[in-house]
């Protein structure tokens, strides 16, 4: 299965947001975990359409689970890609914003090396996505 433009965006776009992503997903869970104790066992989170923070609850709850999802994304692509400097290059992209060529210059790789780099790192990255349900 090719991974299509828009799906390549979609992928750099939450690796970019990868800590903004975890942060929140941390605040999600602690919202619906304080929404959730207030009630008593069993009527925590019922099936009736009327209840708008029984809604806000269900949503948060997809919300932290697509959030934490990515941020799975990120990790795992990071973690297969650990001691071949191809970490090093999402370091410097999507954590530490770097542009094309201060990343070059920082990782010590030619410009078409980063661009190879980069599709092989997405290519796994997409693969996790699919495996994890995210498209």
């Amino acid at each position: 299965m090719q991974m299509t433009k828009q799906q390549r965006k979609i992928i750099e776009r939450e690796f970019y947001r990868y800590k903004w992503n975890k942060a929140q997903a941390e605040n999600y869970a602690v919202c619906a975990v304080a929404y959730d104790s207030k009630a008593p066992d069993g009527e925590r989170v019922k099936t009736s359409g009327g209840n708008s923070q029984e809604q806000l609850v269900i949503r948060a709850i997809y919300e932290t689970e697509r959030l934490r999802g990515w941020c799975t994304v990120f990790e795992k692509t990071l973690e297969k890609f650990k001691w071949e400097q191809k970490d090093k290059l999402m370091q410097k992209r999507y954590i530490e914003r770097k542009g094309i060529w201060r990343t070059c210059d920082e990782v010590g790789i030619e410009r078409r090396t980063y661009f190879y780099w980069l599709d092989e790192i997405l290519q796994v990255a997409y693969r996790w996505a699919n495996e994890l349900k995210l498209f």
